[in-house]
């Protein structure tokens, strides 16, 4: 075989041209080390050293009442009223879209249910920031059938000289002791300028995402940093609820001398039984006075008088004073919940974070919904829609946009009656 060599890491066979890929990995919430990424068991790239990056952070979100919400606004925020299909018009030299009517095109998003897809990709992206989209091809409608394959169970084949060239599937991907490589299915990468390649396979899978520098496998979104504040949120209501049932912190100091169990009338015990009755003792005690049952009580003491008529050592209950406030409490709590909605990228009053405190009049959160939908929507949905554009391509229709449409907010002064017509804007 004839092979040129051009630079190092690329090499011309015959025809072809083959380039070794480097070692690689991703920097952040990675596998941890290059060796380990370029000597691993499995035939996959890992997302996360344990492969269970997306499982893990799920977990976190089940115990937090505030990011599953926040997940939804965001969301929604993108999603707007959905999408619409546009026609590129040039008039006079200036480029304009049209709102545009195609009969196969809505053929096609009716009989592929696009709608679902389109909300699941948000949800993906939203959530992971990666979406897999397993491309079928329907010979007989001559269009792709578009549908997402959750993150979860995905993940990036192993790559090859040429870089990266099928995706794994397996329901237990990042599930120890029930993962199995003889589950998992392979499928060839989509090509987005190959589409005869594409439909001679029949069924391929391309990634989207917003590419990060240091990641080259899989990105992640901004609020999976916060996920410090995220556990520390999570563990305010664990703590309000254990001490609401067992007494907020230390709440008392009992004082007993070290030789009251050491007779019994004039018997002196031995050193077993005083551990025991100081064991029976302070489990009786624990019982009596913690949990949520046991507000105040009376306890009442037995004590012996001295010679000098004065109360003998005894047991000495004193009551201890929490500097902890429940509004310094209240004030991390809050601060978490600001901290996580600043991570997603959402302003706190959209997020349903920090009411009361201003911003939450009607014309702010409208003004505030525009900014958001106007300013940080617009690379999401960049990468959401470039998969349909490229269905629209395959079906011969270049000149049909696929754009979202944001929803649009009106005042009674200007709507009176509260209804006006929706103005729509999109994001090509």
């Amino acid at each position: 075989m004839n092979v040129q060599r051009i630079s190092d890491g690329l090499f011309v066979l015959q025809n072809a041209v083959l380039e070794l890929t480097p070692p690689a990995r991703d920097q952040s919430f990675g596998v941890g080390s290059v060796h380990q990424a370029q000597n691993d068991m499995f035939q996959h790239v890992r997302w996360g050293a344990g492969d269970d990056e997306p499982n893990f952070i799920n977990k976190l979100i089940e115990k937090n009442n505030q990011v599953r919400g926040q997940l939804e606004a965001l969301r929604d925020i993108i999603y707007g009223t959905g999408i619409g299909f546009f026609k590129r018009t040039i008039t006079e030299g200036k480029v304009s879209l049209e709102p545009w009517f195609d009969q196969q095109v809505e053929d096609w998003a009716y009989e592929t249910d696009l709608n679902d897809y389109i909300v699941t990709s948000i949800n993906q992206m939203t959530h992971t920031a990666n979406r897999f989209t397993r491309w079928v091809w329907d010979i007989q409608k001559g269009w792709y059938r578009l549908d997402v394959s959750d993150g979860f169970m995905t993940r990036v084949g192993r790559p090859g000289p040429g870089g990266i060239f099928e995706y794994h599937v397996n329901p237990y991907f990042g599930e120890r002791g029930l993962y199995r490589p003889q589950d998992t299915q392979r499928l060839p990468m989509m090509e987005p300028h190959n589409h005869e390649a594409n439909i001679a396979r029949l069924v391929t899978m391309r990634q989207s995402k917003v590419k990060i520098p240091g990641n080259p496998y899989y990105s992640y979104p901004a609020w999976w940093c916060a996920r410090s504040w995220i556990e520390l949120a999570n563990l305010i209501p664990i703590f309000h609820y254990n001490g609401i049932k067992n007494g907020y912190n230390i709440k008392y100091l009992i004082r007993m001398p070290m030789d009251y169990f050491d007779v019994e009338g004039k018997k002196q015990l031995d050193e077993k039984a005083v551990k025991g009755k100081w064991k029976d003792f302070s489990e009786k005690l624990n019982s009596w006075m913690a949990g949520e049952k046991q507000v105040n009580k009376t306890m009442l003491i037995k004590y012996l008088r001295g010679g000098d008529g004065k109360m003998m050592d005894n047991v000495d209950v004193v009551p201890l004073k929490n500097e902890m406030s429940d509004s310094a409490y209240s004030q991390v709590w809050e601060m978490a919940n600001i901290s996580i909605a600043n991570s997603m990228g959402i302003l706190p009053t959209l997020a349903g974070v920090n009411p009361g405190k201003g911003n939450d009049s009607g014309s702010q959160i409208r003004v505030m919904a525009e900014f958001q939908q106007a300013n940080r929507t617009a690379i999401v949905r960049n990468a959401i829609l470039e998969d349909v554009r490229h269905c629209l391509v395959a079906m011969g229709k270049r000149d049909i946009i696929p754009m979202f449409k944001d929803v649009s907010l009106t005042t009674l002064d200007a709507a009176p009656t509260g209804k006006a017509a929706v103005v729509n804007h999109g994001s090509v």
